[in-house]
């Protein structure tokens, strides 16, 4: 019976170290830490080299109208290296939209709907 008493006040005192003020704002933080890197959000689709709009091009990450325009202009590709194999990219402007970016073939572009 006695150590069900002194558990009993352990845990009155862990309950009341966790409603503290500080342990609040510390839980906040780790919740707002793991919704920064939720898996659950949707990917904003990729955007396809061959066929995107300059305003579409301009959107990506360091894109202006001089490198979306070097981009309309070399078209089209058949895979995303080419970038960088043209000299239309430097590796690093690469490395920063690889993840959005993609690129169709013209036979894709027919098959589909």
């Amino acid at each position: 019976m006695r150590w069900v008493a002194l558990a009993m006040v352990s845990m009155v005192g862990v309950i009341a170290t966790l409603t503290t003020p500080e342990a609040r704002q510390e839980s906040g933080r780790s919740r707002a830490a793991v919704g920064e890197n939720d898996t659950l959000r949707t990917p904003a689709p990729k955007v396809d080299l061959n066929a995107a709009s300059m305003r579409e091009l301009q959107a990506l990450p360091g894109f202006g109208a001089e490198l979306a325009e070097r981009v309309v202009r070399h078209r089209p590709y058949h895979k995303l290296d080419e970038l960088i194999a043209r000299k239309v990219l430097g590796r690093k402007e690469f490395a920063r939209i690889k993840e959005r970016i993609r690129v169709n073939s013209a036979a894709d572009r027919k098959s589909s709907p």
